[in-house]
């Protein structure tokens, strides 16, 4: 299994958003593009801890049968040192997909390091709402009633 591969699944147990990791025209389109980024914005600033991660899931993942993305394989990764060793860096896959922003360090007053892809955000369809200061609308659509 690629990196690229690796870290949707991961990132896919990760936020519960299981649909990243579906291999359909969508993800091969958005997702990878999207995952791509993430994971080299997280790789620049987790670059010897991100791998440790990814390695513990795709020894997991590796299980045949292939194991299905749920929440039996979240509860094994969490159980593995990899993990615990390295719980802030999963969050901060958690944050960059929603966010699409992180925190490089564990810290209440550490920067918020932006992940590019604001309006690509899992928050937004989690709360029915275009991303704040973007829309895919034409300019005046608000002056024509739904």
């Amino acid at each position: 299994m690629d990196d690229t591969s690796a870290f949707i699944e991961l990132s896919a147990l990760l936020t519960g958003s299981f649909h990243l990791a579906d291999n359909n025209a969508k993800r091969s389109t958005v997702t990878e593009a999207v995952a791509r980024e993430y994971r080299l914005r997280l790789m620049a600033v987790f670059s010897s801890k991100l791998p440790v991660l990814l390695e513990a899931y795709k020894t997991l993942a590796a299980a045949t049968p292939k194991p299905p993305i749920d929440d039996a394989l979240l509860a094994s990764l969490k159980a593995l040192p990899a993990f615990t060793e390295n719980v802030f860096v999963a969050k901060q896959i958690v944050n960059i997909w929603y966010f699409s922003q992180f925190k490089p360090e564990d810290k209440p007053d550490a920067p918020l390091i932006d992940g590019g892809r604001y309006e690509e955000g899992l928050v937004w369809p989690l709360i029915k709402a275009h991303p704040i200061g973007f829309s895919g609308q034409p300019h005046g659509y608000w002056s024509s009633q739904p």
